[in-house]
């Protein structure tokens, strides 16, 4: 395992971990509240939320630690069970675009209320029965494709259809910004950003800024991809540079790059970093990266965003082989072998 932070402050915040494969055992979704969220429509863009949902969906969420909780890695009383690293994920529940798919649960697919799911394709962090974890397209049953399925209990491979339900145990939806080591454009993804300022720069507070929103979101879900490509093109707004979240892989290796930059800066970040393969889960105060060995192995978050929000709908655990603790000689002993 190699964690760097680089922290200036007021200029730059960026944390990149690696994971070697073979230190993880398995991965973990949790989902806050999850029925409840289902009923309720995240935190819509496309229209204002009213006072009722914005309460509710705020009271849906949960602390990292009572997600922790919920995944077994800490018990009741705050006492580590697991060796792990836990990251954020809140778009999930949040963001419409952002699907998950739970073998264990029901119903086994999750999204938000008014959700389209209209992709052809999610491209998802996805957790295999057998502890791999993997970058895939996935497609979901989103009709109820076998008599006597509920809608969403089947999971397809997007290239081939070939039916995976058995297979996985989890998936979750991020924009593939990285894929076989080459970048994915810009203009590919761009319409699976719903929180859309997380690619262009403007200020919804300011008049100019809330005509932007208006122009974007007008005739959502149809219209939407063409209303940002007119945005960014022919209007010129200049694209944003959000904190974001991201998660890569080699064939050898998971990494984690939290860091400010465009899409495009945080899939060169991956692929520098040595992915081949990445995409982005969250961004700007949902970010934050949990290790189990800080506060003295009570565990705790390493380089918060400034404006981190500790409240979440999501996060996900990697769980690492090996003892919780590790009680090394101090440095002021000295050992000898004859």
């Amino acid at each position: 395992m190699r964690l760097e932070i680089n922290r200036l402050e007021g200029l730059r915040n960026d944390l990149l971990l690696r994971l070697e494969r073979s230190e993880i055992d398995c991965a973990r979704l949790s989902v806050a509240h999850r029925e409840r969220l289902m009923a309720l429509p995240g935190m819509p863009r496309h229209r204002a939320a009213t006072p009722q949902e914005d309460q509710a969906v705020a009271g849906c969420k949960i602390s990292l630690q009572h997600h922790l909780q919920g995944l077994g890695i800490v018990d009741p009383s705050g006492q580590l069970r697991q060796r792990a690293i836990a990251i954020g994920n809140r778009n999930l529940g949040t963001n419409h675009g952002h699907l998950a798919w739970q073998r264990t649960e029901t119903p086994r697919l999750f999204h938000v209320l008014e959700d389209p799911c209209d992709y052809p394709a999610y491209s998802c962090l996805t957790a295999w029965r057998n502890g791999a974890l993997s970058i895939e397209d996935l497609r979901f049953d989103l009709a109820g494709d076998r008599v006597g399925d509920r809608v969403g209990d089947r999971v397809y491979d997007a290239r081939d259809g070939r039916d995976l339900s058995d297979e996985i145990e989890w998936a979750t939806f991020g924009q593939c910004v990285l894929r076989r080591g080459s970048m994915v454009r810009i203009e590919e993804i761009a319409d699976q950003f719903y929180d859309f300022r997380h690619v262009l720069a403007f200020d919804h507070h300011r008049q100019e800024g809330e005509q932007i929103r208006l122009d974007l979101y007008r005739g959502y879900p149809r219209n939407f991809r063409e209303n940002t490509r007119v945005a960014w093109q022919a209007h010129g707004v200049p694209r944003s540079r959000y904190f974001h979240n991201a998660v890569g892989f080699s064939a050898g290796a998971l990494f984690v790059l939290q860091r400010e930059g465009t899409v495009e800066e945080i899939a060169d970040g991956l692929k520098m970093a040595g992915a081949e393969d990445g995409l982005i889960l969250d961004n700007g105060g949902s970010v934050a990266c949990w290790v189990w060995w800080a506060n003295s192995y009570a565990g705790g978050i390493v380089s918060p965003t400034i404006d981190y929000r500790p409240l979440g709908t999501s996060a996900i655990a990697f769980l690492l082989r090996g003892p919780v603790r590790v009680d090394l000689p101090g440095g002021s002993v000295s050992y000898s072998v004859s």
